[in-house]
C-alpha cells in the first residue's frame, strides 16, 4: 500500500484514541467508553472528530503533492 494511505488512517485512529482517553481521564460524557458487565457505553463523538480529521489530512495532503 502507499504510504498516503496510511497517514491519514494514523491520524484518525490517534484522534480517537486521544479523545477517548480525555474523556476517560477528566470524565467528559461526549468523549467517554464506560464498560460494565450489564452494559457498553461508547460515545460516537469521537469516531465522528476522527473521521474528519483522517479525511482533512486525505485532503491537504493530496492537495500539497498537487501543487508540486
Amino acid at each position: 500500500m502507499k504510504k498516503p494511505f496510511w497517514i491519514p488512517l494514523t491520524v484518525a485512529l490517534g484522534t480517537m484514541i486521544v479523545l477517548y482517553g480525555i474523556g476517560s481521564l477528566f470524565q467528559i460524557d461526549y468523549f467517554s467508553f464506560k464498560l460494565s458487565w450489564n452494559y457498553t457505553e461508547v460515545s460516537l463523538f469521537p469516531v465522528f472528530l476522527g473521521v474528519a480529521a483522517g479525511f482533512l489530512n486525505e485532503f491537504f495532503i493530496r492537495k500539497s503533492t498537487n501543487t508540486r
